[in-house]
């Protein structure tokens, strides 16, 4: 019989959950949390505009409220907490918005819409 260490105990479940999404934060290293939520805060902040895409939604991020290494460091935290998240970061060209696309299986879309409060 395999031992498992509580970390890998703590990860199965929150992957078998129903509907098959759940947010850990425990994957997040301990000290990097705070920083973390400041950055969710930030994040939620700095959407000026949703698109729904057919996986997922698009989301204009306005650079004075986040910058793009700020986005940047958003989503490596994130990845973490939320690994059946697909990610993807658009610059557009002449200096134009910054999108932020997450992406997942069927059913994501309504996570994202109360993970994020967008109700």
């Amino acid at each position: 019989m395999m031992l498992m260490s509580k970390d890998v105990k703590a990860q199965q479940q929150a992957t078998t959950l129903p509907g098959g999404f759940a947010c850990n934060t425990k994957w997040i290293p301990s000290e990097k949390r705070a920083h973390y939520r400041q950055l969710v805060e930030a994040l939620l902040h700095a959407i000026t505009e949703r698109r729904e895409l057919p996986d997922g939604y698009s989301f204009r991020v306005d650079n004075e409220h986040l910058t793009t290494d700020q986005l940047v460091e958003w989503v490596n935290l994130e990845r973490q907490c939320c690994p059946f998240f697909g990610f993807k970061i658009l610059w557009e060209p002449e200096n134009g918005p910054v999108w932020l696309e997450l992406t997942g299986p069927q059913g994501v879309k309504d996570f994202i819409l109360d993970e994020f409060e967008f109700r």
